[in-house]
């Protein structure tokens, strides 16, 4: 028997992205590749990736067929198809480990692999649950959602019950988590992970010949400061406030600055009517989805993030990725006073005094009056916030510790 075959393997699944575009998937799946462990994530082959098997720095990747539904019973349907294609591979990988120290993670959303962590249990592996996202009241706060939260609930309390650990990226879903079920959870940022290598950002498919002549009859000015929007673009996610932030600003005879949009979902092509409805199109640029070596140079091309998330209980338990990249690379950031931000930023951040959005677009018109020395003193307190706090290096040995297949 080979020492990779001996070696302790750890199974992640994933329902919802691909790796290695999934930073905090992949940081986990790199931190147990680097403990000793074999590792395999399975993931859905979206956002262009491929189904099928690969292996990536070490890690086998299994991706299976999927697609991204729109709308509730679309959705329901992806997420009915997502569990069952992800439950049989996670099976089809652990049934022919050859190893006894086996573990098995399920990170959501959403929470239907709850028979798979009792079949897991039930054959001595090792369970872990990392609640990326609070499931239930994300469709409590959805149209067309609402009304299945009883079942949402029920599947997360069995993902809860079941699994040996319990990790989660906020504090305010471990003090949830805590007050509903009595159970503990562990704190793990989702991580930073630098690109393998310079990528080029992917292309946006959605896109039309018109916006594409538009844009190159409207050339940006390089003197201009670049506002940018980063991530998974759903109802929830308030980027139709930061368009409509925009507009406030230039009614308000701000100028002197331009918004880059990265990111795909559901919710793009409202928010593209929306922008061109305002007559923002000179201002704002849609860039589409960017795979990771895509984001870091979108990244390095802004000079601030705005983060827009509205006030809705979901909103207020996550700790936001756009948030803590920022963070990282020393981006003044400008958002909304949602619990959970508040926590990370820690005061370093240009914040809007309530929810509304005329607030919302004087915390980014302070943004672009300020002093660069201002501007950066307050991006440098941020970045050392994270480094103190949020960064991978802190954070890494801790979830190794937890979920190790060699654990009893």
């Amino acid at each position: 028997m080979t020492e990779r075959a001996q070696a302790p393997h750890a199974v992640l699944v994933l329902l919802n992205l691909p790796v290695p575009d999934d930073q905090r998937a992949w940081s986990q799946a790199l931190a147990l590749r680097d403990d000793g462990a074999r590792v395999t994530v399975i993931c859905p082959a979206i956002r262009g990736r491929r189904a099928g098997r690969e292996r990536i720095d070490g890690i086998d990747v299994v991706r299976f067929r999927s697609f991204e539904g729109q709308g509730p019973l679309a959705t329901a349907a992806e997420g009915l198809w997502t569990a069952s294609a992800a439950a049989a591979a996670a099976r089809r990988a652990l049934g022919t480990s050859r190893t006894t120290h086996r573990m098995l993670q399920i990170g959501n959303p959403p929470d239907l692999l709850f028979p798979l962590a009792w079949w897991a249990r039930r054959n001595g592996i090792r369970t872990v649950y990392d609640q990326r996202d609070v499931v239930p009241v994300l469709a409590a706060s959805r149209a067309g959602f609402s009304r299945l939260t009883p079942l949402f609930l029920a599947a997360e309390h069995r993902m809860i019950t079941t699994a040996d650990v319990v990790l989660t990226p906020s504090e305010e879903q471990r003090a949830r988590i805590l007050r509903r079920y009595g159970r503990g959870a562990l704190i793990i940022r989702t991580a930073e992970v630098p690109a393998r290598e310079p990528a080029a950002p992917a292309p946006d498919t959605n896109t039309t010949t018109a916006e594409a002549t538009a844009a190159e009859e409207v050339p940006a000015n390089p003197a201009d400061l670049v506002i940018g929007y980063l991530g998974v673009i759903g109802e929830q996610d308030g980027l139709t406030d930061l368009l409509d932030a925009v507009a406030l600003l230039r009614t308000d005879g701000v100028t002197g600055f331009r918004v880059e949009v990265a990111g795909d979902g559901p919710a793009l092509p409202a928010a593209r009517t929306h922008a061109t409805r305002l007559g923002l199109d000179p201002l704002v640029t849609f860039r589409g989805w960017l795979g990771p070596g895509a984001v870091d140079a979108f990244l390095s091309g802004i000079d601030a993030m705005a983060v827009p998330d509205p006030d809705n209980p979901f909103n207020h338990f996550c700790a936001m990725n756009k948030v803590t990249h920022a963070m990282a690379r020393g981006i003044p950031i400008a958002l909304r006073p949602l619990r959970e931000n508040t926590r990370l930023t820690a005061g370093h951040a240009y914040q809007a005094t309530d929810m509304t959005t005329r607030a919302f677009a004087d915390s980014l018109a302070a943004f672009l009056k300020d002093a660069p020395s201002a501007r950066a003193e307050i991006a440098a307190a941020a970045r050392a916030t994270f480094e103190a706090h949020h960064s991978w290096p802190s954070h890494a040995p801790r979830y190794v510790a937890a979920v190790s297949p060699t654990r009893p």
